[in-house]
């Protein structure tokens, strides 16, 4: 699928809006009898120019309003990142100021039509023509900071993966080099989409895995589920609640082995605050590379996390019980049947 901003076609600065019109003008031809008089002639003439120029600003901003994905209809996982990107009334006012410029041009078009029809020679009906250039050019002009803020928007959400919200997504959590994306890929049937996502140098990879006729889509998140909430600052934490509203499960990945280098301690800590940030989310415990742990230290993650289920994911070892717990969790959640192809 794709995500909503995905298909928002890039938008133009004021000036190039302008120009648009400017040229389209100056280069449109209309094919008239010779036997018409030249004051018709004119009049044709400038009246097809104006509605060049009324298609080339006015419907623009029309098409670029349309283009944004209605927010009501969004869902939060999408929405909330808006909110965190660029505001969401602060989109919805420009939208608005748009659609209004639009407006404003196609009523000052109809004058300028009812103008032209009137004019009495073919020079009053070119200086109609260029009034209304100039006044419809103004108000382009006048919208250039809500341009650029659409445009900003838009890439800043374009790149964003293409999570499907009607699927039940399990989220991997866990510190790094504890095996999430080892596990992503060893489950997913094909290559998981990898985007970045707000606010880290890292990315957000998506996977889809197939399990008997269960379509369960399956998320890492590096860079933004691996460290502690309080070492976040405003704006990641945000973005966790965006993705929270996307989980309907979370899977925590335990390096049994602390060979990543962190504690089980503090991977223990690092499980309580994921807790804490998706609250209501069920929470599934994995002990990975388990057959490098110690007893000792199997012992101590058992006691830290409670009963969990043991895997070597860079083996393929525990992956069929880890899907099957999944999907246990998840219950009867309504996600889809997959009927298609398998990945």
């Amino acid at each position: 699928m794709k995500q909503p901003f995905e298909t928002m076609p890039t938008v133009l600065t004021a000036e190039e809006i302008v120009g648009k019109m400017i040229r389209e003008s100056e280069k449109t031809e209309v094919a008239l009898p010779q036997r018409l008089p030249a004051i018709t002639k004119a009049k044709r003439r400038e009246a097809s120019r104006v509605k060049v120029c009324e298609r080339a600003s006015a419907g623009y901003l029309e098409t670029l309003v349309h283009s944004v994905p209605t927010i009501e209809r969004l869902h939060p996982f999408y929405r909330e990142i808006l909110e965190i990107q660029s505001g969401v009334a602060e989109i919805k006012s420009a939208l608005g100021r748009l659609s209004r410029a639009a407006r404003i041009i196609r009523e000052v078009a109809r004058e300028s039509g009812r103008k032209i029809r009137f004019a009495k020679t073919p020079q009053e009906a070119g200086k109609v023509r260029r009034a209304f250039i100039g006044r419809a050019a103004s108000i382009v002009r006048g919208a250039r900071e809500d341009l650029e803020l659409i445009a900003e928007m838009r890439e800043k959400m374009k790149d964003l993966p293409a999570a499907d919200p009607s699927v039940p997504t399990v989220v991997l959590a866990g510190y790094p080099g504890v095996g999430k994306s080892t596990i992503l890929r060893a489950i997913s049937k094909a290559k998981p989409e990898v985007r970045p996502y707000p606010f880290t140098t890292k990315e957000l990879m998506i996977g889809h895995v197939l399990i008997g006729r269960r379509l369960v889509q399956v998320v890492d998140t590096p860079g933004v589920l691996d460290r502690l909430v309080v070492e976040m600052n405003p704006t990641e934490r945000l973005s966790i609640i965006a993705l929270g509203s996307l989980a309907n499960l979370i899977a925590f990945i335990v390096d049994a082995s602390e060979a990543n280098g962190f504690s089980l301690e503090s991977q223990r800590s690092l499980r309580d605050v994921i807790s804490s940030a998706f609250p209501g989310k069920k929470i599934l415990t994995f002990l990975n590379k388990s057959d490098i742990a110690s007893q000792d230290q199997l012992s101590r993650a058992v006691a830290l996390l409670g009963e969990s289920e043991l895997m070597v994911a860079a083996k393929g070892e525990g992956l069929d019980e880890f899907k099957k717990r999944v999907i246990g969790a998840l219950g009867t959640f309504e996600g889809p049947e997959w009927r298609g192809e398998g990945f």
